[in-house]
């Protein structure tokens, strides 16, 4: 979502899949007003069936960025699908430093 830069990022390293989940679905839960953790299953879809539209879609990105202090590029973004929960999940895993090298 950030213009890129040659500034050195800090990431957040994301453990594993169940760490992944747990940041994904709270930053589910911060935008997606009613929403309870327990209830997240990773074949949701972000629209369809968590009601999601562009901005909230907008701000559950910028969300991410925050939670695991990363920019996403939007280049990048748009070579991805994010329909479901499991969708984020895995792009919160590849952009885990771990994941990256």
């Amino acid at each position: 979502m950030a213009a890129r830069d040659d500034a050195k990022v800090t990431y957040r390293a994301v453990q594993d899949r169940g760490e992944a989940r747990s940041v994904v679905v709270d930053a589910l839960a911060a935008v997606v007003r009613g929403l309870k953790a327990e209830t997240v299953d990773e074949q949701q879809e972000l629209y369809a069936d968590l009601g999601m539209d562009s901005l909230a879609f907008a701000q559950l990105l910028v969300e991410l960025e925050v939670r695991l202090k990363i920019q996403l590029v939007d280049e990048d973004l748009m070579t991805i699908e994010l329909v479901t929960v499991a969708d984020l999940i895995d792009l919160v895993e590849r952009m885990s430093p771990s994941a990256q090298g």
